[in-house]
């Protein structure tokens, strides 16, 4: 992965994109997990409201855009202002206000978002999941870390997000994968499923709004990054009340 990274670094973008789709037509095909879990999802999602050929057709593309987002990967450092400037439209900046939680999904390249986001200017922190091999996560730490972006390990990470927040940095986590703790029950294109209940614990300890973000490739190559006004929040002061509401305000952007 180390190699694919450097290999990539050196070629010219539109070449290591094309790269990335193949790899990733490549799983698709010969990965039967890659494609049996997307397309369970799809049925979720669309229930019979696509067909079966639509399925498939987004199910492969979604997997040559992972194949896409890795060969991209190796370009982060080299998201600066100059590369935002030409490359990234970003609508609604003004939402990003200092110590909020900014909260996304696996969506068009989400490795470029924080870079993306302090090439703006902002101070900002990405909760992350370390990986397995200690060598990789050294090499996918330090590229996200380039810009002076920080990354709080998942694990026990509360302590850290609120500190962060009381200095005024912007945290961010993506939402859209079934947790492993730290869970309420939602739904999620009308199936019940679990989510994370970091965002709305941390809003509601540190009174910190919530914005969502996407950043989509387009057809020409660019990026459009859209960030939401901060979600509606009730505070009741009934606490479990309040945090299964807020988690499924959250989802339901997401979704």
């Amino acid at each position: 992965s180390i190699a694919l990274a450097r290999f990539t670094a050196v070629l010219p973008l539109p070449v290591a994109r094309r790269l990335g789709r193949v790899l990733g037509r490549l799983a698709y095909y010969t990965v039967p997990r890659v494609r049996s879990v997307c397309l369970q999802n799809l049925d979720h999602a669309y229930g019979d409201s696509i067909g079966t050929a639509e399925k498939r057709r987004i199910a492969r593309e979604a997997a040559e855009n992972v194949g896409i987002v890795a060969a991209e990967f190796s370009r982060v450092p080299s998201v600066d202002a100059k590369t935002v400037a030409s490359m990234v439209t970003v609508n609604g900046l003004e939402h990003v206000k200092h110590g909020c939680f900014m909260i996304g999904a696996h969506l068009g390249n989400w490795e470029w978002i924080a870079p993306a986001l302090a090439a703006n200017g902002v101070k900002i922190a990405e909760v992350v999941r370390p990986l397995d091999d200690p060598r990789f996560n050294t090499f996918v730490d330090q590229t996200r870390t380039c810009h002076g972006v920080r990354t709080i390990a998942k694990e026990r990470s509360g302590p850290e997000i609120l500190r962060l927040l009381r200095e005024e940095w912007v945290v961010g986590a993506l939402v859209d994968q079934s947790p492993r703790e730290a869970a309420l029950p939602v739904t999620f294109f009308g199936k019940p499923c679990l989510a994370t209940v970091a965002p709305a614990m941390v809003a509601l300890r540190a009174k910190a709004p919530i914005i969502a973000i996407t950043i989509l490739r387009e057809a020409d190559g660019r990026y459009t990054m859209t960030i939401s006004p901060p979600i509606d929040m009730a505070r009741t002061g009934d606490l479990r009340r309040d945090l299964l509401d807020i988690t499924q305000r959250c989802q339901d952007c997401i979704e």
